[in-house]
């Protein structure tokens, strides 16, 4: 008869594995966290100490970086503008990709309901993959043409392919989560598929929502390219402002690690506030 190891033998076993992953784990946070904590304190760094050759870890800190960055460099307009081209390209990807991922969500295709689905995932995925300059050029001459370059209006344009896309997978698998009786229930109620989709549903899938949400403000917040390509003095984002201090001959570090951190703060702010909804939505579907 063969004996079962006992608690104390099995974990006696797993004690050095332990001990290497708890190793790798703090190899891996130290490697990634370095240079943030780094990025972080260059940004409260005076200038005649961040130009020295070798880091410096003890200083006096300061804010006059972030003091320029507003007095010298105008950052409250490329902030704003991060803002509404952000904002305003993730409520209206939320708007248009509801309906649609209600639609596939509900939708009845006999047996070949799965594989038309999947062509429809495949087609959104295949939107979400395109390569940003193959927008980017053609939109910015179509945009030269009709007077919509360095506006808002154009970031929202260019945006909503990739923030469309996303939303509508991201709510499809959360939706299949919601049960149909509620949707049934609501029609004996008397309403229809919209204000079921807006009155009834949304608001169950709040963490779905939060998560569309703030997936989709990150791809405009933290985006470059276009910005870089489709504005100017008007409509400049943050990211677009920072290269002013990247100059040919001089590289203002403190002033590029000020805009970097004036540039995490919502994003963690998005983080700790909305971080429990987001995990929620992007878990949806995942254990049935």
């Amino acid at each position: 008869m063969t004996r079962q190891p006992t608690a104390l033998a099995l974990r006696a076993r797993r004690g050095p594995l332990t001990i290497v992953g708890y190793l790798y784990l703090v190899i891996l946070l130290i490697f990634f966290g370095l240079p943030i904590v780094y990025a972080v304190l260059t940004a409260f760094q005076p200038r005649s100490v961040t130009n020295q050759p070798m880091p410096q870890w003890l200083f006096t800190p300061t804010l006059d970086n972030f003091r320029s960055l507003f007095e010298e460099y105008s950052f409250i307009g490329p902030l704003l503008n991060s803002l509404q081209s952000s904002l305003g390209s993730a409520l209206v990807a939320l708007i248009i990709a509801a309906p649609a991922a209600y639609a596939l969500s509900r939708s009845r295709m006999g047996r070949s309901r799965a594989a038309r689905l999947g062509w429809v995932g495949f087609w959104l995925l295949g939107a979400r993959a395109l390569p940003a300059i193959g927008l980017a050029i053609p939109a910015y001459a179509i945009f030269n043409e009709i007077g919509l370059n360095d506006t808002i209006v154009a970031m929202l344009i260019v945006y909503l392919p990739y923030n469309v896309a996303l939303a509508t997978i991201l709510l499809k698998v959360f939706l299949d989560g919601v049960p149909m009786e509620i949707d049934e229930a609501a029609a004996v109620d008397g309403a229809g598929p919209f204000r079921t989709l807006w009155s009834v549903i949304l608001p169950l899938s709040r963490p779905g929502a939060a998560s569309v949400m703030i997936m989709t403000f990150l791809f405009g917040w933290n985006n470059f390219l276009f910005p870089l390509v489709l504005t100017g003095s008007r409509a400049g984002t943050i990211p677009l402002a920072l290269q002013q201090f990247l100059g040919s001959y001089t590289l203002q570090w403190n002033q590029v690690m000020a805009g970097v951190v004036l540039l995490s703060l919502p994003l963690i702010l998005l983080a700790v506030l909305f971080g429990k909804y987001m995990i929620g939505g992007l878990t949806a579907g995942s254990i049935k």
